[in-house]
């Protein structure tokens, strides 16, 4: 976003006629669907380049402005990296970042479902639900080359030598306070029953429908299935879950509920997720409810 000053009359006028058009009062839209506000302008004339990386602060809130995800929650870096092509091909509000400059903040108003099932893959979270807006806040903090780039994972990296110490004492806290007994270590997953089930039992390659509910060891929300609304899939044929839920999956039955403790390498491992949600080195718990079960063949 070139920042001439002999364009800002005709940049006001036209950004007056969108903000007249809009619904958002002080958003400006293109489409009617997608809403954006530049809340700070940085000083710097940098913008992305094909084989850039954006390094993006971002949360994610609720139309009353409960945030409900920080990307600066997370840790260091406190960002997610978004490479130029991720967001060439990503939804509105994406390309839009597109046009910043390093140091730029802008906040948008989209649909939730464009943000969950579009761009994370993602189910809705349970108390977003189809048609609900949402708000996505961002700060551009800096727009690297592949060189900077393969720097930055350098510092990461060293940063994170410690992480797999950490999180393994994070997950003996854990178990530990919640009396969960060793035993129920099993296949490197803790797999806790917390209702029986008595119909069929789960073999790979069997159907599954389910409804889950997944969060993190301090119990925060970042990912769920609703029992209207279920997963379903067949074991063993696609990467449809993490390698830590399928083991606990197949270690149910039709009817029962369990609670399934996974710890990075068999969940989303040194990384993270590559929506930035889930942190490197963090362990996750999935609450599943087995609905339905078909075996194998049918």
């Amino acid at each position: 976003m070139k920042r001439y000053l002999i364009f800002l009359p005709l940049l006001f006028i036209l950004a007056c006629k969108h903000h007249t058009d809009s619904k958002y009062p002080g958003y400006t839209t293109k489409n009617g669907k997608d809403y954006y506000k530049y809340t700070d302008l940085g000083n710097s004339h940098k913008e992305p380049r094909y084989g850039d990386v954006m390094e993006i602060e971002i949360s994610y809130a609720k139309m009353n402005d409960s945030i409900f995800w920080d990307s600066r929650d997370n840790g260091f870096p406190f960002a997610v990296f978004l490479p130029y092509d991720t967001l060439r091909s990503g939804g509105t509000y994406q390309r839009i970042l597109l046009g910043c400059n390093e140091g730029d903040s802008v906040n948008f108003i989209v649909p939730a479902e464009d943000v969950f099932r579009g761009i994370l893959h993602l189910s809705l979270p349970i108390f977003l639900h189809k048609g609900d807006m949402m708000k996505v806040h961002t700060r551009i903090t800096s727009i690297m080359n592949a060189t900077q780039f393969a720097e930055k994972q350098k510092i990461i990296r060293d940063s994170r030598k410690d992480m797999d110490i950490q999180e393994q004492l994070n997950l003996l806290q854990y178990v530990t306070v919640n009396n969960i007994p060793t035993t129920a270590k099993q296949d490197n997953v803790y797999f806790v029953s917390l209702h029986s089930g008595t119909g069929i039992e789960v073999k790979n390659k069997s159907t599954v429908s389910i409804a889950y509910k997944g969060y993190f060891l301090n119990g925060h929300v970042f990912d769920s299935v609703s029992v209207k609304s279920p997963l379903q899939f067949r074991l063993g044929d696609t990467a449809q879950v993490i390698t830590g839920l399928e083991i606990g999956i197949k270690k149910m039955r039709e009817g029962e509920k369990a609670k399934i403790i996974i710890p990075s390498q068999l969940a989303f491992g040194d990384n993270g997720s590559s929506t930035g949600i889930v942190p490197p080195y963090t362990s996750v718990i999935y609450e599943v409810t087995m609905l339905k079960v078909t075996d194998p063949g049918k």
